[in-house]
């Protein structure tokens, strides 16, 4: 067949079509516009059929939707003025679209424009129906056929154009434009609508998504709802959930069957909605013949013991279901078998009537009106093609049952569950009862014999709860003491009056070198020979008296061993008197000795003393700390004393007037006091410095700052120094960043070279230098001086110490420089030390990180 455009004015150049090209652009973006401003499907549509019928401006637009069955129904419409009758919610059957037309729908996308007044039908496919492939848009007209011209000027329609609509490649629908009079579609309003329909098509799919989800939601809460009442903490509320299942699966009726697991117990049965049939209470469920025949309908598949009967006027029944559903309105049937663990349970049966036609079609017929003709024909067709048939389960509403099969199965196992251990308990408490029937019965043969067995059983009972409360609150005091004892920081260990060893805590064991399993052997005159992990070789007796007397050879302060019967903590056993002993001596396993202090109380029980308790502790850093203490007392007193006495005889001399005729005399007494005094501000100033640096009272303001420059200023403050000493100082600096506090550096610097030139002959050089070694900075400070002995190379450091105090006095020194030099040097991370070769030279070097 040759296709051809006879007419001409049909074209994009036709003036009754043709609009701005700018004009149609703003009213498809106003068209996508309201297609995408919801994502309600009915919205979106209605949207569409207004927006398509104010672009084309004809006279009806209609979004047609087909059914699974190739019927179909008007869903979204738009009317000018009713010129045509509206079709909203029309029903069409499968037959008013040949199945021809269909497949060109499907294979080729086809679009149609049917001119009535010029018997032509345009059609333009977007597709190569052979192949599939996409081919040019354009227009070819043929003669219209005779039954679509009749088709369509039955309803009042002289001109049409056809989109069809798709989702997921599946024909959903059409887009239908109906005119009553002539009106020629040009290409570019079909490209247009083509445009609409391809985005309707994607609002479509969105709108499909949204309503699944919203079904999805639906019936997780259905489940939650069920779930609910089947798992109520009162009781299992079937009858609630059944009807809620049945409604929620927009079924007509449904019954659960629960099968009896035991022979005394009787099926239960829970009826709702439509269920006309065995009105005298048979439950067919129990029937052999219901069984049999449910085994050979088909399951579901995936070993889902669930079966569909999508007709039961189309299955053969068995003659006593056929009696059972003789007057019933069933048509559709979904058994599911509940069962938990291959647990058969019993049955959830949900029905459904055929399809009510007349609630489908609610629009006024109007038979004046020839142009309704056709649409009621074709409803009433349509109706009457759907008339009996059944409406089929959805695979969502399949989904569902099965779900909510499964939570009837898990809530009737349970309840099973709990009314057999109900009844064990019922049976169990039945027994009980027996028991007691049959006690009384032999309390009363033997009432006094029984008075007399339960009053010694009473006593007993007493003495029981007496023992085990004792046992109770001795174990909780025995696990008190175990944690104070675990947790002490003193050494303590327990004796009893033998003097063998009855406990020892942890901290005693560490103090004396042991491990607390090694001492605890003697506990209880254990064998020892079962206990080789534990025998110390050197004392093969532990568990002999005065085991722990051995252990610490415990001694006096000069050293000398205690006799045990000269031991004091042998005298607290004896007399009982508590004993506070310090600087005695306890020996480690290693043989290493530490003083102690220790205090041994006796453990009296009814007064008797039944042995002692002994806590001790290593006082060796208390003894260094006061060591330490004596001497800076000592030297400080010494340091102190010196220029007091030499200030007071001065003082005392001008007091007397004894130099009133000696001016010159009287001013070197005045001279000898103010130095004096300088130098007891100094004393007294270094030895709060020093205190303050090593407690960490004075915090070290640590900052980037330059090696070179601190050592030059360092080198400047001293300058007059070494002149007014005839001492040549000689600087090497390094330029290099340091982080340190650059005052505390000086500092360290000028207390070496005040040093360096104190101690040097006049006319030598001191020099001071730097370098790089390896990520620190090493400071060297070199004097010509007379040096330092070997054994004064270390001790330097400390306070008060000179390698000659005499001469360090005449020069006005404290003792406390190198001792301050020190605390610095080692607040910033690094070392001081000193090299020197006597009668020479003396080096001093001290380190610094260097800045990252």
């Amino acid at each position: 067949m040759q296709f051809n455009n006879p007419h001409p004015q049909i074209s994009d150049q036709s003036s009754n079509t043709q609009k701005s090209i700018a004009s149609v652009e703003v009213l498809l973006h106003r068209m996508i516009n309201r297609i995408r401003q919801s994502l309600e499907l009915p919205t979106i549509l209605t949207a569409t059929v207004t927006e398509v019928r104010s672009l084309l401006e004809t006279d009806r637009v209609k979004v047609y939707r087909f059914d699974a069955d190739g019927s179909g129904k008007v869903v979204a419409e738009s009317v000018m003025l009713q010129r045509l009758p509206s079709l909203l919610g029309q029903h069409f059957p499968a037959e008013d679209i040949p199945p021809e037309a269909r497949e060109l729908f499907i294979k080729a996308r086809q679009r149609s424009i049917v001119d009535l007044a010029a018997q032509q039908i345009g059609i333009s496919p977007l597709n190569d129906p052979e192949t599939g492939e996409s081919i040019a848009d354009d227009i070819r007209f043929r003669p219209v056929d005779p039954c679509h011209v009749e088709y369509l000027t039955s309803m009042g329609v002289q001109s049409s154009l056809v989109v069809p609509i798709f989702h997921r490649d599946q024909l959903w629908g059409l887009l239908v434009s109906h005119h009553s009079s002539p009106r020629q579609v040009t290409q570019r309003e079909l490209h247009i609508v083509q445009l609409v329909v391809d985005q309707l098509s994607i609002a479509i799919a969105q709108s499909t998504l949204l309503e699944q989800t919203r079904a999805q939601a639906a019936q997780e809460a259905m489940i939650n709802r069920v779930s609910k009442l089947l798992h109520s903490m009162t009781e299992m509320q079937l009858q609630q959930a059944l009807e809620l299942t049945v409604n929620g699966l927009q079924a007509a009726g449904g019954r659960i069957y629960i099968v009896p697991q035991n022979p005394q117990e009787q099926a239960q049965l829970f009826v709702c909605g439509e269920w006309q049939l065995n009105q005298s209470g048979e439950r067919f469920e129990e029937h052999p013949t219901w069984q049999q025949w449910l085994e050979e309908q088909t399951t579901l598949g995936n070993g889902i013991q669930a079966r569909i009967i999508p007709d039961l006027d189309q299955v053969a029944l068995p003659e006593y279901l056929k009696m059972v559903f003789l007057d019933s309105k069933i048509r559709n049937l979904l058994v599911i078998q509940l069962q938990s663990r291959q647990q058969k349970l019993g049955y959830l049966s949900i029905f459904r009537h055929e399809i009510q036609i007349k609630t489908l079609w609610g629009r006024k017929r109007d038979r004046d009106d020839p142009r309704q003709e056709r649409p009621i024909v074709s409803f009433e067709t349509w109706q009457e093609l759907k008339r009996g048939q059944v409406q089929q389960w959805t695979s969502a509403e399949i989904e569902l049952a099965l779900a909510l099969g499964s939570h009837f199965a898990t809530a009737i196992h349970q309840y099973e569950l709990y009314q057999q251990v109900y009844a064990l308990n019922i049976d169990l408490e039945r027994d009980i009862q027996e028991r007691k029937q049959a006690e009384l019965k032999i309390s009363a043969l033997n009432a006094e014999l029984e008075q007399r067995v339960q009053e010694r059983t009473a006593e007993l009972r007493r003495e029981i709860s007496e023992r085990e409360q004792a046992k109770a609150s001795l174990e909780r005091l025995s696990r008190q003491s175990g944690l104070i004892l675990n947790s002490a920081g003193e050494g303590i260990y327990g004796l009893n009056a033998q003097g063998q060893l009855t406990f020892v805590n942890p901290a005693a064991a560490r103090m004396l070198g042991y491990r607390v399993e090694e001492l605890i052997v003697s506990i209880a005159n254990k064998n020892l020979d079962s206990y080789p992990s534990y025998i110390l070789s050197e004392f093969p007796h532990q568990s002999e008296e005065r085991f722990m007397h051995i252990i610490l050879n415990h001694s006096k302060s000069d050293g000398s061993p205690y006799p045990w019967e000269e031991n004091p903590i042998y005298a607290t056993l004896k007399t009982g008197a508590v004993q506070h002993i310090v600087d005695d001596t306890f020996y480690r396993k290693n043989g290493t000795k530490f003083p102690v202090e220790y205090v041994s109380t006796p453990i009296l029980e009814k007064n008797q003393i039944v042995g002692a308790v002994v806590i001790f502790k290593d006082i060796t850093e208390r003894q260094i700390v006061e060591r330490m203490k004596n001497e800076f007392v000592s030297v400080v007193s010494h340091e102190l004393r010196t220029p007091l006495t030499s200030i007071r005889s001065a003082l005392g001399l001008l007091s007397h007037g004894s130099l009133n005729n000696q001016p010159a005399k009287s001013k070197r007494m005045l001279e000898i006091a103010f130095d004096n005094t300088n130098r007891l501000v100094r004393l007294i100033n270094d030895i709060l410095d020093i205190e303050r640096i090593n407690s960490g009272k004075v915090t070290m303001e640590k900052q980037n700052c330059n090696a070179a420059e601190l050592m030059i200023q360092a080198v400047d403050e001293m300058r007059a120094m070494a002149e007014k000493a005839e001492i040549k100082l000689a600087l090497k600096p390094l330029e290099v960043q340091l982080w340190a506090d650059p005052d505390r550096i000086v500092q360290t610097l000028t207390n070496l070279l005040s040093n360096a030139i104190k101690f040097s002959p006049p006319h030598s050089t001191v020099f001071l230098g730097a370098k790089l070694q390896d990520s620190q900075i090493l400071f060297q400070v070199k004097d010509q001086g007379r040096g330092i002995p070997e054994d004064k190379l270390e001790t330097i450091f400390d306070r008060f110490q000179q390698v000659d105090a005499s001469n360090s006095r005449h020069q006005g020194g404290t003792g406390l420089g190198l001792a301050i030099c020190r605390s610095i040097v080692q607040q910033h991370g690094g070392k001081i030390w000193v090299e020197s070769i006597l009668g020479r030279s003396s080096t001093f070097y001290f380190t610094l990180p260097v800045s990252e």
